[in-house]
């Protein structure tokens, strides 16, 4: 049982009907907020992505919340049942296994719900690995745009590079050790051999930085044979937005008229290059700016 002064430390008690997220440390267990701490020790249920990681954190707070796993296979199911607890007084908090829930691991369908259904949630602040990594590149920390994980298919992953090809913002990757070389030399390959910073397993033991430009970072891990931990990229945004030029009135209208009719940018830059041979890079700009008007 906490005394006053510990209570008065960490905040009130959970409220009864409410969905917590809460962040864990992305490795030193030491980044665990007494908040969160006595959130985890104090809820009924607890939802996490793999109950043996999260289990070991628990074990260290002397918790026992009942787990439960929620991931991406089972989370659309989880979430109906979450609503019911809720909806019955049950003390409720999600984790991922590492950093703050939802920012590219599951939680989104269970928080969709749990507001559909007019009930609370409640998000503590804490660790993120995006943003740790980016104070620690070197790279303009100012504006940043998060993108999270590239897609694996190679369409996917060249539209959504060539969205943000233009950003004069830091860009911020998460990237797997299994995929990792071929993810840095597709961003290099599309967005050109610009500064990058790549960060291996933040705030633990093993931590790694490796700084240069796109091609540079690329051999480093080419050389390092096994690449292991969970990474973290953040690369220099473009040196000016494109400025779209070089398209005739016609052709501009063209495009103009085909965005009002509903179209896709993407759609509207294969139709007008087809019919009319102009860059595509140009179409596809007054395309996107079109569509922002």
């Amino acid at each position: 049982m906490a005394d006053a002064s510990s209570r008065a430390t960490v905040g009130v008690e959970p409220e009864d009907g409410v969905l917590y997220l809460v962040p864990t440390p992305l490795g030193h267990r030491g980044d665990l907020s007494p908040r969160a701490a006595h959130i985890l020790s104090s809820v009924d249920v607890l939802l996490c992505e793999d109950t043996r990681v999260t289990r070991k954190l628990l074990a260290a707070l002397g918790a026992r919340p009942e787990l439960v796993s929620c991931h991406d296979h089972n989370e659309r199911k989880r979430a109906a049942t979450v609503v019911q607890w809720l909806a019955d007084g049950r003390k409720v908090a999600l984790v991922s296994d590492a950093g703050t829930p939802l920012v590219s691991d599951p939680g989104f369908v269970v928080v969709q719900e749990v507001v559909s259904a007019g009930l609370r949630v409640i998000a503590l602040p804490g660790p993120v690995a995006a943003t740790t990594a980016l104070a620690a590149s070197g790279l303009p920390p100012d504006r940043f745009s998060f993108v999270g994980f590239l897609p694996r298919k190679k369409r996917d992953q060249s539209a959504l590079l060539q969205s943000v090809v233009d950003r004069p913002d830091t860009l911020v990757f998460y990237c797997s050790c299994h995929r990792l070389g071929d993810d840095l030399a597709a961003l290099c390959a599309a967005l050109g051999d610009r500064p990058a910073a790549a960060a291996r397993d933040l705030t633990k033991r093993g931590e790694l930085h490796l700084r240069g430009v796109l091609s540079k970072l690329v051999a480093q891990v080419g050389a390092m044979g096994r690449v292991t931990g969970e990474w973290t990229v953040c690369v220099h945004g473009a040196a000016q937005v494109a400025v779209v030029s070089g398209l005739d009135d016609p052709t501009r209208a063209l495009v103009d008229r085909m965005v009002a009719a509903g179209m896709s940018p993407r759609s509207v830059r294969d139709l007008v290059t087809a019919a009319t041979g102009a860059s595509k890079k140009l179409v596809y700009q007054a395309a996107l700016e079109a569509s922002r008007a």
